[in-house]
């Protein structure tokens, strides 16, 4: 078992799981939150088997679910109302959050170990030998580094792992209703319509996430308040959900896509979006950041030097996270820019992603566990 001293860059759901985590097996762990307060800009988040038993190992998997919903069902329906394909969710556990409760749990779990979180701190760098740089200029040496800050990460680029870095064409609105009125059942609905997409999730006893996807390129479908016309127009049996939306506030923008050249350099290394940064179609954004928060904590337990550690995690986890952002892209393209022609056949696809063969290979980041016992 490996011990010492973390620098974590970013109070978001990476770094605070993975300094959580840490702490809980004897490091001392601080934790640096550009922000003035830790807060989760967002509305709801979905977590899956992969997330949920990582959170469960940790003990908090109660306090988080007492304010979450289990989902029965994940429903497809085209611009009429038919279900294009709908699965049940009882032998693949799945909750829905607003995203502040899960930051919150996840910030109380930090404290309650030990680490120690700097609102008000940038952290504009970090160097191979196990430093991380502030925008002060102050240089924290640390036996690990961790750059947990984001897609735009500082840690990444000056460590020089960035292999690409861009937005996709797809803009993304997201909305957290008060009631369950837009969907009363515990389940999601997403709706496709030409390049548009709009889900309905349950997410809280008393909270609904709704959130839309609609080309960049399509103004009119990406304006705030909400162009109820305009989304009637693809949607028209959602006419009435689209005036309530319109006097809502919306939190806005374009997907994000990371891929690197590695994950660490020397004593650095990079987790969640800030290494694997996806468009949010399959709902593992967090999870794959907890995922592979587990996972790098458990390759510290079983090696006794630190690179060897890091390199074995790299190995055990990349490659089912490039898959799960590639997967995700394609999701993406079926979306936006499936052409019109053939959307006949689209719906067939859609269909399909509700068998075995297809789903399990989609979503193969759902079922993954990282286990104290795994080689």
């Amino acid at each position: 078992m490996i011990r010492g001293h973390a620098e974590i860059a970013g109070a978001g759901i990476a770094g605070l799981t993975v300094g959580a985590l840490l702490a809980e097996r004897g490091w001392t762990v601080r934790v640096h939150e550009r922000a003035g307060e830790v807060r989760e800009v967002g509305a709801g988040i979905f977590l899956k088997y992969n997330s949920l038993s990582v959170l469960d190992e940790m003990g908090i998997l109660p306090k988080l679910t007492s304010y979450g919903v289990r989902l029965e069902r994940d429903q497809m329906r085209d611009m009429h109302g038919r279900i294009l394909q709908e699965r049940k969710l009882n032998k693949s556990p799945m909750w829905a959050f607003t995203r502040q409760h899960l930051i919150r749990t996840l910030y109380e779990a930090a404290v309650e170990r030990g680490v120690e979180v700097v609102t008000n701190s940038r952290v504009v760098g970090a160097k191979p030998s196990g430093e991380l740089v502030l925008e002060d200029g102050k240089t924290l040496k640390a036996d690990l580094v961790i750059g947990a800050d984001g897609h735009r990460s500082r840690v990444r680029e000056t460590l020089g792992l960035t292999h690409k870095f861009r937005f996709k064409k797809t803009f993304s609105t997201r909305y957290l209703i008060d009631g369950r009125d837009l969907q009363p059942e515990p389940m999601t609905t997403e709706w496709w319509s030409g390049r548009r997409r709009i889900a309905f999730a349950a997410c809280a006893p008393d909270k609904t996430y709704v959130y839309l996807a609609c080309p960049f390129d399509e103004a009119d479908g990406n304006d705030q308040p909400l162009f109820v016309e305009s989304w009637s127009r693809w949607f028209p049996l959602l006419t009435d959900a689209f005036r309530i939306l319109e006097k809502n506030k919306a939190v806005q923008g374009p997907y994000p896509r990371v891929s690197v050249k590695a994950w660490s350099k020397g004593k650095a290394v990079i987790l969640g979006d800030a290494a694997s940064a996806l468009a949010p179609t399959l709902g593992q954004g967090a999870g794959l950041a907890i995922m592979n928060s587990r996972a790098l904590v458990a390759r510290l337990e079983r090696e006794n030097n630190l690179q060897t550690a890091i390199e074995k995690w790299e190995q055990d986890m990349k490659k089912v996270t490039v898959l799960t952002q590639k997967w995700s892209d394609r999701y993406d393209w079926l979306t936006r820019d499936w052409p019109n022609s053939l959307m006949f056949v689209r719906s067939a696809i859609i269909h399909a992603f509700g068998y075995p063969f297809l789903n399990d290979r989609m979503r193969v980041a759902d079922r993954w566990r990282v286990v104290p016992s795994q080689k």
